[in-house]
């Protein structure tokens, strides 16, 4: 079997995973109790691959006001143009496959981008939750009192049928009804809220569990939290250079093969007929994916 064949095989595979994962299509599947799936999570069970990845695509849905719907579209789309492009690009029906597939990936990317706007709102809200809980805290010496007293003022002024439920309250119920474990109960509750900063707040809070003189320690990451906004706002700007930087390169590579095409048929005969031309067209196209998941990780918000 030849690198192309393979390469296709693999390709129709990867699409073929991402339906089944988008469209919750498993064969394998019996019916699930949503109380006993609850009462599992609260109880520290960890949850699967395939559930972590609906977590995270639900967050992103969340996160955009993007629909599944509208994301499976998205993904049609950037196949089909893919596919076009492959086509106008090489003249073959297996390297516009190929292209098709790569750029299966760009929705989600986009998403992600476009995600990371939410983080310069995620601190001003989880800044002014740390500084009540502090401030809290450093009056009452209870850690579960603390955040109790902030969830009570949060949903003071609120109908019942207006409240969300948050990882705080989620919290307090754990630790009056499931598991009295404080030091287990903020292991979890950092779990749940992806932030450096709150993850430095909820150790040093397990420390001051057992030494309450460590309180005044909790006051300088709230302050560092204040100085995480401008570092966002000059992450923000940071990203967008590095993205651009990134779009220009990806174009400059891929416009020397219809620039060949017209200066030099016999090189792009090769390059697009031959074994080892179609060989090297595709490691282009996998460089250029994997290159675009490593920006993505390294221009990911600065709270993260």
């Amino acid at each position: 079997m030849s690198p192309i064949h393979t390469s296709l095989m693999l390709v129709f595979l990867l699409v073929s995973l991402a339906l089944f994962l988008l469209l919750k299509l498993n064969p394998f599947a019996v019916e699930q109790n949503p109380l006993k799936k609850r009462r599992l999570y609260l109880a520290g069970a960890k949850l699967k691959t395939a559930e972590r990845i609906a977590i995270r695509l639900q967050t992103l849905f969340r996160q955009t006001r993007c629909t599944r719907k509208k994301f499976l579209i998205m993904m049609l789309a950037a196949a089909a143009g893919g596919f076009l492009a492959g086509i106008m690009l090489f003249n073959s029906i297996d390297l516009a496959a190929v292209a098709a597939g790569c750029l299966l990936p760009a929705p989600y990317i986009y998403l992600t981008v476009k995600s990371a706007t939410v983080a310069r709102e995620e601190i001003e809200g989880l800044e002014n939750t740390m500084s009540v809980i502090t401030n809290a805290y450093a009056s009452c010496d209870d850690v579960v009192k603390a955040i109790e007293l902030y969830v009570e003022e949060k949903n003071r002024y609120l109908p019942p049928h207006l409240r969300t439920v948050t990882p705080f309250d989620e919290f307090v119920s754990e630790i009056k009804y499931i598991n009295p474990n404080i030091e287990h109960g903020l292991y979890r509750l950092a779990a749940k809220i992806r932030n450096r900063y709150f993850a430095e707040w909820t150790k040093i809070l397990i420390l001051c569990h057992y030494d309450r003189r460590l309180k005044f320690a909790l006051f300088p990451v709230v302050k560092a939290m204040n100085d995480a906004k401008s570092m966002q706002v000059e992450s923000d700007g940071m990203m967008v250079r590095v993205w651009r930087d990134y779009l220009l390169t990806a174009g400059l590579m891929f416009s020397v093969i219809p620039l060949m095409r017209f200066s030099n048929a016999e090189w792009f005969s090769i390059l697009t007929t031959t074994a080892v031309g179609k060989l090297l067209v595709v490691f282009m196209l996998l460089a250029a994916l994997g290159t675009a998941f490593y920006v993505l990780r390294a221009t990911k918000p600065a709270n993260r």
